[in-house]
């Protein structure tokens, strides 16, 4: 893996947390509306249910909690390690242009106007980081 793909980790697992508490979020609205009777259809010799509506979008919703808990608890793993391999870089404005990148995960722009740098001169450190850090390998 290279050291852009190995910082990029964080970003994208923050992406999937955030789709995560979408559908979450998604199905607490579910549970949380009323239905009304269906008349559609003609209910000829059913036995009425007792279970309430909402009953079968819990299951689905303490799911969904799990699985993003795993994902907050895989990101801050992530968010350690990368802020680890980011302090293996001796240059402190480097390191700066890389956290501000790939943990704070802010657009070359907002760097640039919080650095004070040209874009270009963000693009020349950030290349410079990629050939200065060292990410460890966990394939072995």
């Amino acid at each position: 893996m290279e050291a852009k793909e190995y910082l990029q980790q964080y970003y994208f697992a923050k992406l999937k947390l955030d789709s995560l508490k979408t559908e979450l979020f998604y199905l607490e609205t579910l549970a949380d509306g009323t239905q009304g009777c269906n008349f559609d259809k003609p209910r000829v010799d059913k036995t009425p249910t007792l279970e309430a509506p909402f009953i079968k979008y819990l299951d689905r919703i303490d799911k969904k909690r799990k699985q993003i808990d795993g994902q907050i608890t895989k990101l801050l793993e992530l968010e350690e390690e990368i802020t680890e391999a980011i302090a293996t870089v001796d240059d402190p404005m480097i390191e700066v242009v890389l956290r501000e990148r790939y943990i704070n995960c802010l657009s070359w722009g907002d760097i640039g106007k919080k650095l004070h740098y040209a874009e270009a001169h963000l693009y020349r450190l950030h290349r410079e980081g990629l050939k200065k850090i060292q990410i460890k390998d966990d394939s072995k």
